[in-house]
């Protein structure tokens, strides 16, 4: 469905830049899509709109089919009167997603393969290969008692590997829902991924990414500033980053300076902070978003490059700490025991 809502939202920022009213662009629109599952939600759309609702209140009824930030900066843009320039943004944002997606998944299908393969192969050696020599051994030796304990030794190793894999992945599995249920619980694992080193860069380049487009739009559309925070720390999915912003917004509320206010949020980078103060004393705002997300926009696509580089070389790394396991675990004691024979 991605490739959709790209195709969408590019129907959509033509129809509008071309002067045609919201309705007649979505009615236009649920014609020349090709799919049947568009057509139809589409057509849902321009139903709930002609129903008098706002097109950002319409998408939050498929909520799962488009992100709390394309909805969030489709309201930004209603807000401002510049839906047609926010759909020009949003196609070039989700191509520029669309394009970093593509790299990882280039830089992983091979590593990944490979070290699917590599557990593959432990899983078949532990469910199939070892039971059959356990019975050979024991049928070409007097003292099976000894091979059997042998051969309960290399499983239980197996068995134990396998269960700390499986409870890694548990806890990330319920650390997700967590995550996506629970607001308290939300905030321990955002404030978390801040303190890993290297995703917390990763992360917050691309909240500020994220951010700095929102503050663009909206300072660009003359939006009062504690209005824009407000407004843009809504395409955050970081809740920490989130509750940080809604600091800030108190602090100005209160008469503190802007570039203060951010500063006391140790949470901020400081390049996000210095650019702030710099908006603070020359009034452009805009200006000031626009070179902060041209910053972050480089910043993202160099930290994505180094992820394709390295995935590699670390993903074979593991497999081969895999396969070394596998020699030292079973196939060196399965020798010793032949030689016992």
């Amino acid at each position: 469905m991605k490739n959709e809502i790209l195709l969408f939202t590019q129907t959509m920022h033509s129809l509008l830049a071309s002067r045609m009213s919201l309705q007649a662009s979505l009615s236009i629109c649920s014609e020349i899509l090709l799919g049947s599952k568009e057509k139809k939600f589409v057509a849902g759309i321009l139903k709930n709109v002609n129903e008098g609702k706002k097109l950002s209140a319409a998408l939050l009824e498929y909520g799962k089919t488009f992100s709390p930030f394309y909805m969030s900066l489709v309201a930004i843009g209603e807000d401002s009167g510049t839906l047609a320039d926010v759909f020009g943004h949003l196609t070039s944002y989700l191509k520029d997603k669309k394009q970093m997606k593509r790299k990882i998944v280039q830089a992983l299908v091979y590593p990944v393969l490979v070290l699917v393969t590599a557990v593959a192969v432990v899983l078949i050696l532990t469910g199939f290969v070892m039971p059959r020599l356990e019975g050979i051994f024991e049928a070409f030796t007097e003292s099976s008692e000894g091979i059997g304990m042998q051969m309960e030794k290399i499983r239980g190793r197996f068995l134990m590997a396998g269960i700390i894999s499986l409870l890694v992945a548990v806890t990330f599995s319920l650390g997700a829902i967590f995550h996506r249920l629970n607001e308290k619980a939300a905030l321990v694992i955002d404030g978390l991924i801040l303190k890993v080193p290297c995703v917390k860069d990763f992360s917050m380049t691309m909240q500020m990414y994220d951010f700095s487009f929102a503050m663009k739009l909206l300072s660009s559309s003359y939006f009062p500033l504690v209005q824009s925070l407000d407004q843009a720390k809504e395409v955050l999915s970081n809740r920490c980053i989130k509750k940080s912003i809604t600091a800030v917004c108190e602090s100005i509320k209160e008469g503190n300076c802007v570039g203060d206010s951010f500063e006391r949020e140790s949470i901020f980078p400081k390049y996000l902070t210095v650019w702030i103060k710099i908006a603070e004393e020359n009034g452009n705002t805009a200006q000031a978003f626009t070179e902060l997300l041209e910053y972050y926009r480089n910043e993202s696509e160099s930290i994505l490059d180094g992820i394709t580089q390295a995935a590699e070389p670390v993903f074979i790394l593991i497999t081969g700490i895999i396969i070394i396991s596998v020699i030292a675990q079973f196939v060196i004691p399965v020798f010793n025991l032949l030689g016992a024979l």
